[in-house]
């Protein structure tokens, strides 16, 4: 047994609760180590001195290195002690607790040195978003997405809707590209949606900025007029709602434009303006040359907003609680999140729930995300390290299927069960190249990146034009105008992306709770509730390979027939767990 892998750490990753009774525990040992069995021992902490509980662990998953256990234990009172008995194949004993290991363990002394939930208390307690189960997320880029309204003035346009010039022109300016996108655009559009298999669009920024993203915030209350007008903005939750879909804003909290009358005030008043410490200003008054300011990364035109200051963070709660009560909207995708301190993301979302409880809050966040993934914080983050391994199986194969499974269940391990199940997966987005792009023109390949994305745990983000399998490199080539206009529309290859879509209709694929692992060279991921299961296999390789399913039981098939996969195929099947 390799000592130095075991691990378990109370209140984390490794022990939360489910709801208000139930403590859901996982326990860490090294892959292919000699432990036979892992028992918890436990109670409600002033029973556990002299009754102790007994449920056996059982393997969860592995990744590369490690494997995982886990138990669900329940009482009457949420207030548990436990500690953990390993039995080795040769049949040696060891208990391990906040003491480490111990061929004995004397409960007399369990308040001491036993790992305790010292109360399940309701507000900890990261609970699904039932408004959100399962929900297919259609990411949208409004100047991108489609042209309607005839009455906003289009002085601004200066390219046609299917250039593939979208460079400035302008060496000292960005991002100044114009098409013409508007959000009357977009309502006409949501009924297409609803039928692709859509639950919930997210749009990036609407309000007023200088560019063609609006991530330069110059007024947050207000569509930006290039959009349209604040009652179309109305008028298309509204539509949305009709068709039972959810919308979802992106907010900029971590830093404006310059040109925000807040910071243009502290350029003119310096430490006077009550905004000066709503910025990270060294110096009295905000200069470029030499730069005083922190901001965005390097760029001037956004400084850097200070989410230090409770002014501040009160100014922002407004914004926030603004779109909720005047637009009804659904939730907000948060920008740069891991930027702006925890304290801020605390109050607003405390200060949010009061007026909508199922308010949900989507962090910008590119790595290992769990100091935000807390019930008093985020929902979920956008899922990159899912887009990472992705890329790395179907794209650049660094990662065989077992390599495959291995990584998405290192994954699965870094969060708590209920923030896996809100985790917002991708395969692209506006800030990095399209999927379909990497992999082009192998369509089969794509769809095995594309189904894997809706099968897998979590809310899936198709962005948009991937259904018509849309190119495009790095920003701004992944943000051209949507071809409204394609051939692809009537193609057998757009009503499969569509079918897989639609497997979220099924509660299994919805709701279920997930398996991954390989079948020799297959990739396999299964959802299940109780004995029933639903089965994704993929081949991966440009070799056939023979595997039989249950014919009777597919569900939907690419390139698989009669116990035959061909190069890039997958199967999906149901069955009963236990046969």
């Amino acid at each position: 047994m390799n000592k130095q892998a075991l691990y378990h750490i109370c209140e984390s990753e490794y022990s939360f609760p489910l709801d208000e009774k139930k403590l859901k525990l996982r326990f860490r040992t090294m892959r292919d180590d000699d432990i036979a069995s892992i028992d918890v021992f436990w109670n409600v902490s002033f029973r556990i001195y002299k009754e102790q509980k007994i449920t056996p662990m059982a393997l969860e998953c592995v990744d590369d290195l490690f494997a995982y256990y886990t138990a669900t234990i329940e009482a009457d009172i949420p207030a548990y002690s436990y500690v953990f008995r390993l039995t080795l194949q040769s049949g040696k004993i060891y208990f391990y607790s906040e003491r480490g290991l111990s061929h004995l363990y004397d409960f007399a002394f369990a308040h001491i040195d036993s790992f305790r939930m010292g109360f399940i208390n309701k507000n900890d307690i990261i609970l699904e978003n039932e408004a959100f189960k399962g929900a297919v997320f259609y990411q949208i880029f409004p100047e991108r997405f489609c042209s309607l309204d005839k009455n906003i003035d289009k002085s601004h346009v200066n390219r046609p809707w299917d250039t593939l010039d979208l460079k400035s022109q302008r060496s000292d300016v960005i991002q100044d590209v114009f098409i013409g996108g508007d959000l009357k655009g977009i309502i006409s559009k949501l009924e297409y949606l609803k039928d692709l298999g859509v639950d919930a669009i997210y749009m990036t920024p609407i309000t007023k900025g200088d560019t063609n993203h609006k991530y330069d915030v110059v007024d947050y209350y207000n569509v930006d007029k290039m959009f349209g007008t604040n009652e179309d903005l109305l008028n298309l939750v509204d539509a949305a709602h009709k068709l039972q879909m959810k919308v979802v804003l992106d907010l900029v909290f971590n830093h404006s434009s310059m040109r925000h009358e807040m910071f243009q005030d502290v350029i003119k008043r310096g430490k006077n303006s009550p905004y000066y410490n709503f910025y990270f200003v060294d110096g009295d008054k905000p200069t470029r040359e030499p730069l005083n300011y922190y901001c965005f990364a390097a760029v001037w035109g956004m400084p850097k907003l200070n989410s230090n200051n409770y002014d501040e963070q009160a100014y922002f709660v407004d914004v926030g609680k603004h779109f909720i009560q005047k637009y009804n909207i659904d939730g907000y995708r948060l920008d740069v999140a891991n930027e702006v301190s925890h304290d801020f993301w605390i109050n607003f979302k405390r200060e949010l729930l009061k007026i909508k409880p199922n308010i949900i809050l989507i962090g910008e966040c590119w790595y290992n995300s769990h100091a935000y993934l807390r019930a008093n914080e985020f929902e979920s983050v956008m899922n990159y390290p899912f887009l990472n391994a992705c890329v790395d199986y179907f794209v650049t194969r660094r990662y065989d299927a077992e390599k495959f499974a291995e990584r998405l269940n290192n994954l699965l391990m870094r969060y708590q069960d209920n923030s896996n199940r809100m985790m917002l997966n991708l395969l692209d987005s506006h800030d990095v190249e399209r999927f379909y792009d990497r992999v082009a023109p192998n369509k089969d390949l794509y769809f095995l990146a594309v189904v894997t994305l809706i099968m897998y745990v979590g809310w899936p983000m198709i962005y948009y034009g991937d259904e018509i399998f849309m190119k495009g490199g790095p920003d701004p080539h992944n943000r051209k105008g949507m071809e409204w206009i394609s051939h692809e529309y009537a193609s057998y290859d757009y009503q499969l992306f569509r079918r897989i879509l639609h497997l979220r209709k099924d509660k299994l694929v919805r709701e279920g709770d997930i398996k991954i692992t390989n079948v020799g060279s297959l990739f396999s991921l299964s959802r299940y509730i109780g004995d029933e299961r639903i089965v994704l296999l993929i081949n991966n390789s440009d070799s056939p390979l023979s595997y039989e399913v249950p014919n009777k039981e597919i569900v939907l098939s690419n390139g698989y027939n009669a116990g035959t996969f061909k190069d890039y195929s997958f199967v999906i099947y149901k069955t009963s767990k236990n046969k």
